[in-house]
C-alpha cells in the first residue's frame, strides 16, 4: 500500500539525471502536511510503517555513499617510508553524491520528527485503551479471538501469532495476524462471554484465548484500534508461557 504520493526523494531510484530541490522540498512538505492530517484524526497506520520505511531506506543511502566515498583513491602525492605506503590526496567526492547528501540532510530530520509525534501519538492513544481477558486465558494463547467494541458493537477477529517469534522486532503488531470474523451487537443477553461461548462452540478451538478492547475515545478501527489491540495482544501472549 502506498499512503501517500510523495515517493520520497530516492525511494525507486539512488540518483537522478536532474534533481529538482524546489520541488522536491514541495513534494516534502505535501507529505508532511498529509501526515499530520492523519494524526490528527488519529491514524496511525500505514503511516508510521511508511515513515519507518523511508527513513531506513534514506540512512542505508547515506551509508551506502559513505562506504563509496570510502573507497575512492586520491591521486598519489608521496611515499611513507616508515609505514610503507603511498600517500594520497583525499579523493573529492562527487559531485552527483553531494548532491544527494544535501538533499539527505534536509529531509531526514522532519521526517524523523515526524515519526516521533507519531510515536508519542501511539503512546498516548495506547494509554486509552482498556483490555481484559474473556473468562480463562489458555496456556497456549497463540491463536484466539479480538473482541474490539465500539459503542454497542463487538467487531471479532480471529488472531495467531508465529510460533518462532523476533525477541524485539520493530513492527510488532505486523507478527499479530488478524483475520476479520463477525460483528456482534452487545446487550443484556448478548456479553462478552456469550460471544466467547458462541466462537468456542463454532470455531475449531473448544477454549480460545479472548481478549476485550474498549477505548474511551473514538478510534479510527482499522488504521488505529485494531493495530494497537494486536500490538496489546503481542505484549499480553509474549509474556505467556507457550
Amino acid at each position: 500500500m502506498e499512503p501517500l504520493s510523495w515517493t520520497g526523494p530516492f525511494d525507486d531510484r539512488i540518483i537522478t539525471a536532474a534533481l529538482d530541490d524546489e520541488l522536491e522540498e514541495y513534494r516534502l512538505l505535501a507529505y508532511l502536511q498529509r501526515m499530520d492530517e492523519q494524526y490528527r484524526e488519529h491514524k496511525l497506520y500505514p503511516w508510521l510503517d511508511d515513515l519507518d520505511r523511508r527513513i531506513g531506506q534514506l540512512r542505508g543511502l547515506v551509508q551506502r555513499g559513505e562506504a563509496l566515498n570510502a573507497q575512492l583513491a586520491g591521486e598519489v602525492i608521496g611515499l611513507d617510508f616508515v609505514r610503507g605506503e603511498l600517500v594520497r590526496r583525499p579523493a573529492a567526492k562527487l559531485q552527483h553524491w553531494t548532491s544527494v547528501q544535501r538533499v539527505l540532510e534536509r529531509t531526514l530530520p522532519p521526517l524523523i520528527t515526524a515519526r516521533e509525534k507519531g510515536q508519542e501519538l501511539r503512546d498516548s492513544l495506547n494509554e486509552r485503551i482498556r483490555v481484559e481477558p474473556v473468562g480463562v486465558v489458555p496456556l497456549d494463547a497463540r491463536e484466539g479471538w479480538l473482541l474490539l467494541r465500539q459503542r454497542n458493537e463487538a467487531v471479532v477477529y480471529a488472531y495467531s501469532l508465529p510460533l518462532v517469534r523476533e525477541v524485539d522486532p520493530p513492527d510488532r503488531h505486523r507478527l499479530v495476524r488478524t483475520r476479520y470474523f463477525a460483528t456482534w451487537t452487545l446487550g443484556l443477553s448478548s456479553t462478552y462471554e456469550h460471544i466467547k461461548a458462541e466462537l468456542a462452540r463454532t470455531g475449531p478451538l473448544p477454549n480460545p484465548a479472548t481478549f476485550a478492547f474498549e477505548s474511551d475515545i473514538s478510534l479510527p478501527r482499522i488504521e488505529t484500534f485494531l493495530p494497537l489491540a494486536k500490538l496489546i495482544t503481542y505484549e499480553l501472549v509474549s509474556r505467556e508461557p507457550v
